[in-house]
């Protein structure tokens, strides 16, 4: 995906129906994106598990696109961390000294952001999805740096406050993006863990 629907069709993730039927129609008189582009544009904005998958994408598929490019050889001195993963077994003490190894490293680097992820991880180790869920939004967003493991293992603490605070659309959503991620151990992690989810959701 090369632009976001929002995008497409000019209008902001608040858009009602009504507005996108009508956006539609203003972008197939622009005409500055082929016929077939703007209705799947439209049929992304229109159904609301695929809007989800918008939203998220709008501010992160920038970052991921440029990730393609990327100098990943110190993620991949990480592969053992990653491995661990898939069913988060051993994730709590894997982020935990992954942390620790960055705070003696960069103590006087200490900023707000980084704080957010740390609180986030504690929140749902302990239990507080909500909290966890809100501390780690804001660490993605605010993140200055997206091409980091940090980063990435924010995402995946962030599909597991979903799952667990009963978000299951959005941590499916949201290991959809991590599916098509440019890094193939981050791949292989979605993949396992995506099956799982969805698994879940048939439940309820």
């Amino acid at each position: 995906m090369e632009h976001n629907p929002y995008d497409i069709l000019g209008v902001s993730q608040a858009a009602s129906k009504a507005e996108i039927t009508k956006a539609v129609a203003v972008a197939m008189k622009r005409k500055q994106y082929p016929v077939d582009v703007i209705a799947k544009a439209q049929k992304s904005l229109m159904k609301p598990e695929e809007r989800i998958i918008a939203d998220y994408l709008r501010p992160v598929l920038p970052p991921i696109q440029r990730f393609k490019y990327s100098d990943l050889s110190a993620l991949a001195e990480s592969a053992p961390t990653l491995m661990m993963l898939p069913q988060f077994d051993e994730l709590e003490k894997a982020i935990a000294q992954t942390t620790q190894e960055e705070h003696r490293e960069k103590e006087h680097l200490t900023s707000p952001i980084a704080e957010l992820f740390s609180e986030g991880v504690t929140a749902c180790q302990e239990g507080r999805y909500p909290k966890a869920i809100k501390y780690l939004e804001d660490y993605c967003h605010k993140s200055p740096d997206r091409n980091t493991q940090a980063y990435i293992q924010a995402q995946m603490w962030l599909i597991r406050a979903y799952q667990l605070g009963g978000q299951l659309q959005r941590a499916i959503a949201l290991c959809q993006m991590l599916v098509n991620h440019p890094h193939p151990q981050v791949q292989d992690w979605a993949n396992k863990t995506l099956p799982m989810l969805s698994k879940e959701t048939s439940r309820v």
